[in-house]
């Protein structure tokens, strides 16, 4: 479906927003993911939905690639402009495929944030955990300004971490680090804590198989896990 531009924004040479009119037909579940393309050729890629399941717009969070197929074109996106979002959004970072209860970890790494951003949106999140944790990681701090402010306003535990930006003041490590270091999860028990990851693939590969060696297990849509992956991304 064709879908009209309502706001853009831009936050670095990197990193944009996008938000669009939504239909009311339009249903989805926080942490999805849809596709979404120009209309005018066969270049579809997943983009996680930003925006929660009862806003009245749909959001997306974006990375500018100077040869991508797509992020090349979809950058110079202006208000009226239209995109093509798939129909049926679907994906793994879902409620439905955790096992509910004890405190929840959410590790992010980039534009990994967008599908947490729903899920924080999303007031059902809340009724499930003790405590919500967020953990993004980013290489500047300038990469923490679309969302920065409003993880900061939600009633969670907020850890900004910026790796390559000498002028933060903040904490630095590595997600995978600080893991190991046993600074982010102090109890490393699966039936106390649950975990979703999104980043890279090499970041979710070293988190999983940290988790695993943990005794933890993944979910997936057949059987709910102590922790889940999307493996999604846009290229």
């Amino acid at each position: 479906m064709n879908l009209r531009v309502t706001e853009v924004e831009h936050y670095t040479d990197r990193l944009f927003r996008i938000k669009t009119e939504r239909p009311r037909t339009f249903r989805f579940t926080a942490g999805e993911f849809t596709m979404i393309g120009m209309g005018d050729n066969d270049i579809m890629r997943a983009y996680s939905i930003t925006s929660g399941p009862y806003d009245e717009y749909l959001e997306f969070y974006s990375i500018k690639v100077p040869n991508g197929p797509l992020t090349s074109r979809l950058q110079n996106i202006k208000v009226g402009d239209e995109i093509e979002v798939g129909a049926k959004p679907t994906g793994t970072l879902t409620l439905a495929n955790l096992e509910l209860g004890g405190n929840l970890y959410l590790l992010a790494t980039g534009t990994g944030i967008a599908p947490f951003i729903s899920l924080l949106r999303d007031p059902t999140t809340y009724d499930h955990f003790d405590r919500i944790h967020v953990a993004w990681s980013v290489r500047e701090q300038a990469e923490l300004t679309a969302y920065n402010s409003f993880l900061q306003d939600c009633d969670i535990v907020y850890t900004p971490i910026v790796t390559q930006d000498p002028e933060w003041p903040f904490m630095n490590k590595r997600i995978t680090n600080m893991l190991s270091a046993g600074m982010l999860i102090p109890e490393i028990d699966p039936s106390k804590n649950k975990v979703m990851i999104c980043g890279s693939n090499e970041f979710n590969n070293d988190v999983k198989v940290m988790l695993e060696d943990w005794k933890w297990e993944e979910g997936s849509r057949k059987t709910a896990g102590t922790f889940v992956q999307e493996k999604a991304f846009v290229s």
